[in-house]
């Protein structure tokens, strides 16, 4: 599990985030993203659906700490899941294909994680604005959330 430290700010640790899994810093405007299986890498178009849920859920690994490895999306795909993706088809979509494929690397961490999600009041999907977050501590944020 990745720690961000509270006093950092939501952008601060969004960008030690991209750094360390090597993802790439126009992750939210590129034309397309990839998903790699393997040595295959799968290449998506990148829909403004898609980033305006990826920016939410990229916070939420910053949140929860769940890495951006295959379990880790399982994780943080079952927590989402749980805390609710509201009218975010894409998310429900992502989240359900990330959260099946955890089920069969490890049923016991995406069955807590799913627990967990289930007792947190709320994720950044409800009623938030991403460009107001990041200026934010990661403490502040984690107050108005509840997520810990």
């Amino acid at each position: 599990m990745d720690v961000f430290d509270d006093q950092a700010t939501v952008k601060d640790a969004l960008g030690h985030l991209f750094q360390q899994y090597g993802i790439p810093s126009d992750a939210y405007t590129a034309s397309h993203f990839t998903i790699p299986v393997g040595r295959i890498e799968f290449r998506f178009p990148n829909i403004p659906a898609r980033v305006k849920v990826a920016q939410f859920h990229d916070l939420h690994h910053i949140l929860t700490g769940y890495p951006t490895t295959w379990l880790g999306e399982a994780e943080i795909g079952a927590w989402e899941l749980a805390t609710g993706c509201r009218g975010y088809f894409i998310a429900w979509f992502l989240n359900g294909g990330a959260a099946f494929v955890g089920l069969f690397l490890n049923p016991k961490a995406v069955i807590r994680a799913f627990r967990r999600g289930w007792k947190t009041p709320t994720n950044l999907y409800h009623d938030f604005v991403y460009a107001d977050l990041l200026d934010l501590t990661l403490g502040e944020l984690r107050k108005k959330t509840g997520i810990y």
